[in-house]
């Protein structure tokens, strides 16, 4: 992270450095093209910037804080309507659907929570995931305005939905009324 920062500031320096060498504003009010020094100054901030924002993007951690963190198999990845149909509104069964995508960082936060709900609950409700990049006609049919969002279904009907982060005894509290919820 040091290091990806060092290397973004003195990027940055170069760049403004000689965009303030060549090119010379005739007004000198620009920022980056008023002299030398003051382009390596706008530029070192602005590499700074650019390389702590993009830090994250590849870092290899789970946010429960365990690197060999691994999807559960016990979650079932849904990647088109039909699957949907299959597997969340043609069953009886309790289901939690998480709606999310990999761009979003508390839906990479949700994810271990929906692992171990997974786990937990293994034999008595699904528990899925939809990817809302790969199929946004779902997003569009369930209305989902933003992710994360997890809805609930009973008999392949919505019942309930929490949006945003929540806490794992939020989805569980849900998860568990369904599953003691007599079958209709």
């Amino acid at each position: 992270m040091i290091t990806r920062l060092l290397v973004g500031i003195g990027i940055g320096v170069c760049i403004g450095g000689l965009m303030g060498y060549f090119g010379k504003c005739s007004s000198g009010g620009c920022p980056l093209t008023a002299n030398p020094f003051r382009g390596a100054i706008y530029g070192g901030v602005m590499g700074a910037l650019f390389a702590y924002s993009f830090a994250g993007a590849n870092a290899n951690h789970s946010p429960v804080g365990k690197a060999d963190a691994t999807p559960s198999e016990y979650v079932i990845h849904v990647n088109s309507v039909e699957d949907f149909q299959r597997e969340v509104t043609n069953v009886g069964e309790p289901c939690l659907v998480d709606f999310w995508a990999p761009w979003c960082g508390p839906c990479r936060q949700l994810a271990p929570i929906i692992d171990n709900l997974a786990e937990k609950h293994q034999n008595a409700a699904r528990l899925c995931k939809v990817n809302v990049d790969l199929v946004p006609e779902l997003a569009k049919t369930y209305a989902i305005r933003g992710i994360p969002c997890v809805l609930f279904f009973q008999n392949g009907k919505e019942v309930e939905r929490i949006v945003g982060l929540g806490k794992q005894q939020d989805y569980e509290r849900v998860l568990d009324r369904l599953i003691a919820a007599p079958a209709r």
